[in-house]
């Protein structure tokens, strides 16, 4: 048995217990609240800030529009009063002269109706892919101008599935909402309106049984196609990712047998987009029998009391026509109009994905005052530079001082991961120092434009990028003017004429996706006769020559030579053999300068540099 201390001890526990649970339910019913409010808040603030951003240009054509569907909406709530007319005055009264005047309403009403929706239509899918054009256009210059680090984040696959599909549904929502909110609400209002002229009794049963149900059925159908909307684009993207992948990879995918791997991995993402779609359409699906089953239960509701006001003497046969003939009326738009809330749902998913891309800041950027660079000798200095990825614990650089004297070629060797490749990324401001600064000629390069700085400065990295355009078009990539007596020189110098000579349209062959036309040491030298042309007073090679055959090899680092002459060039590479002849090299490791000298004060060391050398010769590398 409990103690009297015992009973007042539960009895305080229960006292004490009881206020923090409903005071837990209480923050509950709060928390949902306001999620939902926020959702809301952030379905209707996208598509201000569509109307704001994209449709602004377009307002006196969607002020067009408008005006047309109220013009629908006039005309289509005026057919429910001719048919009223035509019942009393032609079927009741035989009205002779309502014969003809009826009828000639009904047709000038029709014709202007269908020209006011034309008209609205047009503009309307205009407007859209107008719209749809400006934030692809703008899509696609924010990742071209965009922080590599960001850029890099993402697979392709996924920015591809943005730029294409959720800009799309984008379109498409804000068409529909519009329509929704400036023809079908109005028609909703007109019908409903004239329906309160003839009969308040019937047209309060049909608003007090319809429109509350159908919004709270059209509020969690909603939800669901909104989470579903949202899970489908993103396996959407994951689908654009592995197909990218696949074609990207597919001669390792054949060399390794993987196809069949690979094709169920792409079955297995397109069951789950089709799951997800089938979600959102059955939500979408639902919202028309929803309604459609209310606007029965009122079309029945409103035949029993209609009828039983006709047979007191308080209805007419035309009225109630005409208020039935309403009623069937108003079911079209109200339909689209319910439909709004689950069409907006899925424009919100997809809004989202896209104004993270355009709303993602920038830190690579020109300072207000940025002055142009100007390059007098082209001296390059790296001052106690520290830099660490975002996505590694260890930095990649740590407290590098290089110089690079004007005219001078200095060249960076190391182990795979040392840091040399970060250097030229930050040369060129892909990537900015955590510490310290680079100099060119005792100029900040963050102090300065990176149009300037970047145009001062050619780039070859180890796996050359060509465009799918023509091998002229590649070497001139980036030039203001197409000179082809220069691009010919330019090739001739990197080594690359005598094979573009052998293709089926010389200078004008296409290269294909990525350069595959070519082989490795092909699309090297093209790439070398771009930087060639470009003729900038600093050279940035990044292991220029590691996909050139022995024979060109020689012959581009005899064309390189002789570009070097005269300007600053930072060379990383692989091949001790071609750089034993720089001014100076910078050996890295771990991030670090751990040795410097020439060739042979690096050899007389007999440290890491000695040690490659060895190595490599040992290989048979070098």
């Amino acid at each position: 048995m409990l103690k009297a201390n015992d009973k007042l001890e539960v009895s305080i526990v229960s006292q004490d217990t009881q206020p923090t649970s409903a005071l837990a339910t209480h923050n509950q019913r709060h928390d949902v609240k306001a999620r939902y409010y926020q959702r809301k808040s952030r379905s209707y603030g996208l598509i201000e800030r569509m109307l704001r951003s994209y449709l602004r240009p377009y307002l006196w054509l969607l002020g067009i529009s408008i005006f047309a569907n109220i013009i629908v909406a006039a005309t289509t709530g005026a057919l429910p009063w001719f048919i009223q007319q035509a019942i009393d005055k032609v079927f009741t009264e035989r009205d002779e002269d309502m014969l003809v005047l009826i009828p000639a309403g009904v047709i000038i009403v029709s014709i202007i109706k269908g020209l006011a929706t034309y008209g609205s239509n047009i503009i309307m899918s205009y407007v859209g892919q107008r719209s749809t054009a400006n934030l692809q256009r703008d899509l696609f210059a924010r990742l071209v101008r965009g922080d590599l680090a960001y850029v890099g984040s993402q697979h392709t696959g996924e920015y591809i599935s943005i730029f294409m599909n959720d800009a799309t549904r984008l379109r498409d929502t804000v068409s529909t909402i519009i329509v929704a909110l400036a023809r079908h609400l109005l028609t909703i209002f007109a019908l409903i309106g004239f329906m309160f002229t003839i009969n308040w009794h019937l047209a309060m049963i049909y608003t007090v049984i319809v429109v509350p149900m159908g919004v709270v059925s059209m509020r969690r159908l909603g939800r669901v196609t909104r989470k579903a909307s949202r899970q489908g684009l993103e396996e959407t993207g994951g689908l654009s990712t592995l197909i990218a992948e696949t074609l990207g990879g597919l001669r390792i995918v054949k060399a390794y047998g993987q196809e069949d791997d690979q094709i169920e991995r792409a079955s297995s993402v397109v069951d789950r987009v089709l799951q997800f779609t089938m979600t959102a359409l059955r939500a979408r699906a639902a919202a028309s029998p929803a309604i459609e089953a209310l606007a029965g239960v009122a079309v029945g509701a409103v035949i029993f009391f209609g009828g039983y006001q006709s047979m007191q003497g308080n209805l007419s046969a035309g009225e109630f026509m005409g208020f039935i003939t309403a009623l069937l009326a108003v079911y079209q738009p109200l339909r689209s109009v319910a439909n709004m809330q689950t069409v907006l749902q899925e424009g919100v998913s997809a809004g989202e994905r896209v104004f993270s891309i355009l709303d993602q800041e920038d830190h690579i950027l020109d300072k207000p005052d940025a002055q142009t660079l100007t390059v007098t000798q082209g001296a390059l200095k790296f001052d106690a530079v520290t830099f660490k990825y975002a996505s590694r614990v260890t930095p990649a650089l740590y407290d590098v001082s290089i110089e690079v004297p004007a005219g001078q070629t200095v060249a960076l060797v190391g182990a795979s991961g040392s840091g040399k490749s970060t250097l030229l990324n930050l040369v060129l401001r892909f990537f900015d120092t955590d510490e310290g600064k680079i100099e060119i000629d005792g100029q900040d390069v963050r102090d300065v434009s990176l149009l300037s700085l970047r145009a001062a400065s050619a780039l070859v990295t180890q796996d050359p990028f060509l465009f799918d355009d023509t091998i002229a078009n590649n070497i001139a990539y980036g030039q203001e003017t197409f000179d082809m007596a220069k691009i010919e020189a330019a090739a001739r110098q990197a080594a690359a004429h005598d094979f573009i000579m052998e293709m089926p349209d010389g200078y004008e062959t296409s290269v294909g996706e990525g350069g595959a036309r070519l082989s490795g040491g092909q699309k090297q030298r093209v790439a070398i006769a771009r930087a060639m042309l470009k003729n900038a007073p600093i050279l940035l090679l990044d292991e220029a020559t590691s996909a050139l055959d022995t024979a060109s090899e020689q012959q581009v680092q005899q064309a390189l030579s002789e570009l070097m002459k005269g300007r600053t060039s930072l060379v990383i590479a692989h091949r001790l053999s071609t750089i034993m002849h720089a001014d100076n090299i910078y050996v890295m490791r771990d991030g670090q300068v751990c040795e410097s000298g020439t060739h042979k004060q690096l050899l007389a060391q007999d440290g890491v540099y000695a040690e490659l050398h060895k190595k490599q010769f040992a290989d048979g590398d070098a």
